[in-house]
């Protein structure tokens, strides 16, 4: 039998899930769910409160939000709403863009190290050093006990996780679709393995959510937002990396970038702009 306090918990979850099914937008979602401290006082008129003025909506979509949780169950799915107390404290430094609710796999542990996490970010398409550094770095830092998190993409991404694997060590994926499906597909028995090895999926979209490009960049200020440390292996100017860069620059994350080994890569230009301007220190 669950106690009064996870019944109640199950209860503001089935809350959540159904004012979402509902169609709900995320930010009057976190809104609504807000811890009581967080919230303004409210007036003293004898009205009903945030969530009570949408029970008839909760109970129209409660039978989506009863399978939606039963499907996670049986996938081995944690949901964490932004009100559970093993919610990421790093993700408060999105403010109103921070998710409402999280889907993750694995050991959820390793949220609770975040001054432990190293981010480690790149291209799709680095040179052979790159690739080669991207694995090496992994493998070291997660030899001395730091976690490493990354994308889950070709080249940078993919080299760092399997470092961080061969080494025995933890790593985290923060994806940008489901977590019944993998992106690139390629990577499904990566993804599988980071699981197996005691590392983690995480993802702020419902099962069978596709890939987009919008949902690639949102992924990428949770990857600032949980990392300590980020460190640019690789990347070009305009490239997509540089959208977890400024995410990182906006929540004070320290930066760091490879020095370019080379003047004739375009997926160097990024690095060399980063460490001529401050932006990020050489690693």
């Amino acid at each position: 039998m669950p106690d009064e306090e996870g019944a109640t918990s199950e209860a503001q979850l089935l809350e959540l899930l159904a004012l979402r099914a509902a169609g709900l937008p995320p930010r009057k979602l976190l809104r609504l769910f807000l811890s009581d401290e967080a919230k303004p006082a409210e007036l003293p008129f004898d009205l009903p409160k945030d969530v009570d003025c949408y029970r008839e909506m909760i109970e129209r979509a409660l039978p989506l939000a009863e399978e939606e949780l039963a499907r996670c169950r049986q996938a081995d799915i944690t949901l964490l709403p932004y009100f559970a107390s093993d919610y990421p404290t790093a993700l408060h430094a999105l403010g109103g863009a921070c998710p409402v609710l999280l889907y993750a796999k694995g050991n959820l542990g390793l949220l609770q190290s975040s001054t432990s996490i190293l981010g480690i970010v790149g291209t799709r398409q680095p040179s052979p050093e790159g690739l080669a550094a991207a694995h090496r770095i992994a493998y070291e830092e997660a030899e001395k006990g730091r976690i490493i998190l990354s994308g889950l993409a070709y080249g940078c991404d993919a080299a760092a996780h399997h470092g961080a694997l061969e080494a025995t060590g933890r790593t985290i994926a923060v994806i940008a679709t489901g977590l019944d499906r993998a992106h690139p597909e390629a990577h499904q028995a990566l993804q599988d393995r980071i699981i197996t090895s005691g590392g983690l999926v995480l993802s702020e979209y419902p099962l069978a959510t596709p890939v987009d490009t919008y949902r690639l960049v949102a992924r990428d200020r949770l990857q600032a937002a949980l990392s300590a440390e980020l460190l640019v292996i690789e990347c070009g100017i305009q490239s997509g990396t540089m959208h977890t860069v400024h995410f990182a620059e906006r929540y004070h994350r320290p930066i760091f970038a490879l020095l370019p080994h080379t003047d004739r890569l375009p997926s160097l230009e990024g690095n060399r702009q980063l460490l001529q301007s401050g932006r990020a220190k050489p690693w």
